[in-house]
């Protein structure tokens, strides 16, 4: 049951269900929901382009000529896997109430830790890695 797509739900599911308790909009919420989702899943790749542009000249001088579109067109991805996999048709609805009842579980409480941990990684790992490309220039 813990598959990557498991995973995936329940990160959308606790950024969802945090913006519905504090927005009180569904729509609010799913769309909020949506686009820090893709962001979250687009970081990695924004961290390993600064690697390779730190200790790769060849691959920073190419990535110079299409600069502002490095980090828009993963987001832009994301963004569209996101919809297609999980908000189109509502989808989602059906997901987050399956969720719903089986919030009580120990699989579920492992599963939704796991899924914190994931997304407090990926933005330490982040902030992190700017402030030493920053503190490095």
């Amino acid at each position: 049951m813990n598959t990557l797509f498991d995973y995936y739900v329940m990160l959308n599911y606790i950024i969802y269900n945090f913006f519905l308790r504090h927005e009180k909009v569904e729509l609010d919420a799913r769309l909020t929901s949506h686009l820090l989702t893709s962001l979250l899943l687009s970081l990695p790749l924004s961290t390993i382009h600064g690697f390779m542009c730190k200790f790769s000249p060849e691959f920073k001088l190419a990535s110079r000529q299409c600069d502002r579109w490095v980090y828009a067109i993963p987001l832009f991805v994301a963004m569209l896997l996101n919809y297609l996999i999980l908000y189109r048709n509502g989808r989602y609805k059906e997901e987050f109430m399956e969720l719903d009842k089986t919030s009580d579980t120990e699989e579920f409480v492992k599963r939704k830790r796991n899924t914190k941990i994931f997304m407090i990684a990926l933005v330490v790992i982040q902030v992190i890695s700017v402030i030493h490309w920053e503190l490095r220039e």
